[in-house]
Order: C-alpha cells, then structure tokens, then sequence
C-alpha cells in the first residue's frame, strides 16, 4: 500500500483517496490487494522495486513514464513486470486508476506467457488478453459509480481468467523461504534445500515470478528498510534488521536500484 497517503473516503481535492480492498477467497492465494486510487493534482511519483506483478486499469486520466530526458504515455489497462530500478511516473490531475498487486508467484496462474519476459517492463494488457476483453472491463469500470464496484469487476475478470492449474509447489516453497530470512539467504543452499539443480530451479522460478529468487531477494531486503524508514530512524540499524552485511552493503544495492543515495531519497522523493 501506497506510504504517501492513508486510506480515506473524503480528502483534499489534490490528495488521492485510497481504497484498499482484500481479495475474495478464490484469489486470495494469488492477489496481495486491490486498491482503487481516484483525484489528486498532477504530478511525478516514484515507483519503487516491488515483489510481485502488478495489473493497472485507468478508467480517468492518463500516465506517463519518465525515463532520462524522454516520457512515454503508458496503456490504460497493463500489467507492469518485476522492476530492478525505480519507475517514475507523471500522472494526470484527477485520474482514477486500479491497481491488483499479486502475490510473488500470484500472477502465473492468470497468464500464460513466462513472466520473465516482462522484467523492466509495463506491457499493454491487450498484447495478452483479448482487446474485446479488455475494452468490455475498461468500460464497465468507467461506468462504475464507487470504489467497491470497481474493486469487485476486476475481481470478476481475474476469477474468469484463473487457470485450474496448481502453483509450483517448488517456486512456492523457495518464495515461503526467501519471505521467511527477509532476503538473506544463499540461492544455491536454497535449491539443494528443495532437491533440485540451480538452474533448472532458476529458470522455473524466473518464469513463474517474473525475475530471480536473487533479484526477489533483494527487492524485499530493500522493500522492509523502505517501509520501516520514518524520519529520524537510523538506516544503519534499519539495514542489519533487513539483512544487509554492513552499512556499505545496503548503500551499493539501494543506489543501483533507486539511483541516489538513501539519505537523500527520503528526504527529496514522493514513492511508493
């Protein structure tokens, strides 16, 4: 859930309201949430690395993505990949915007494609539902009069598409372990754990969430100091509880993903 702003059914005309929905019980293995986010002013906000793939429906305003000296306007309806950096997105004052945050392996069972692929990407929905599906959804969440409508049409679509399949019980079990030691676990320790060569469990995880069980790792060691982080804390001590060997350690992997240093990021960012 977004750090920046609480949830709330009435708020500041340029303040989103947030609404955070649970999934219903033939998801909940897979989605982590549904949140309906609508108004707030123009403005860019940062993205950071987040541990599952995530599904994005725009039913008002548009989005763009900044990357160096160039902007990109992103689909209304994608599904974004595992990233390895930051994302940083200018959306429109007053928009209105779904998001489905699955769970680490959740979106396997919704989509056949191998999810690795997406890696650093944000990918049109059409490009892998069909268009008739997709602009049918888009419409009946434009025509929505509330947020828990909204929330329970997606609800809907997912349902319909879940693939009567069961997960793979060993990426599952590695992602229990991996969530279980904060990221701070040998790879190959963790296959022979679950007797299976390193490659053969690198490419069925890879294919399955959407990135490495290394880069996973990693994601959640910084995703816990970054949602720990309030001001004053000392990030030294935030990043040994996160699992970081030292100090220099934790600085190295936040600068190759959020692209500055950590004192300065939380005092000059908007993220989420």
């Amino acid at each position: 859930m977004p750090r920046l702003f609480p949830p709330s059914e009435q708020m500041m005309p340029f303040v989103p309201s947030v609404r955070l929905f649970a999934p219903g019980e033939q998801l909940a293995p897979f989605v982590r949430s549904i949140m309906v986010l609508e108004g707030g002013q123009e403005g860019t906000r940062t993205l950071l690395p987040d541990p599952g793939i995530t599904l994005g429906i725009a039913f008002r305003g548009s989005a763009s993505q900044i990357q160096g000296r160039s902007e990109r306007k992103l689909p209304s309806s994608a599904i974004s990949g595992m990233g390895s950096i930051v994302r940083r997105i200018r959306a429109s004052a007053n928009g209105g915007n779904v998001l489905v945050t699955f769970k680490e392996a959740g979106a396997a069972q919704f989509f056949a494609e191998p999810l690795h692929e997406f890696l650093d990407t944000i990918q049109a929905l059409d490009d892998l539902v069909p268009r008739a599906d997709v602009d049918r959804l888009s419409s009946r969440i434009a025509d929505s009069e509330n947020a828990t409508e909204r929330s329970e049409l997606v609800e809907q679509f997912l349902c319909a598409r879940l693939r009567p399949r069961e997960p793979d019980r060993i990426v599952a079990a590695a992602v229990r372990a991996i969530r279980a030691a904060h990221g701070s676990l040998r790879i190959g320790a963790l296959a022979k754990s679950l007797h299976i060569s390193q490659d053969a469990f690198e490419k069925r995880f890879r294919r399955t969430v959407g990135t490495s069980p290394k880069h996973l790792a990693s994601i959640i060691r910084l995703r816990q100091v970054v949602d720990s982080y309030r001001p004053g804390m000392s990030l030294s001590r935030l990043s040994l509880d996160a699992g970081y060997c030292d100090q220099s350690h934790f600085h190295r992997e936040f600068r190759a993903a959020v692209g500055s240093a950590p004192n300065r990021f939380f005092k000059s960012e908007e993220y989420y």
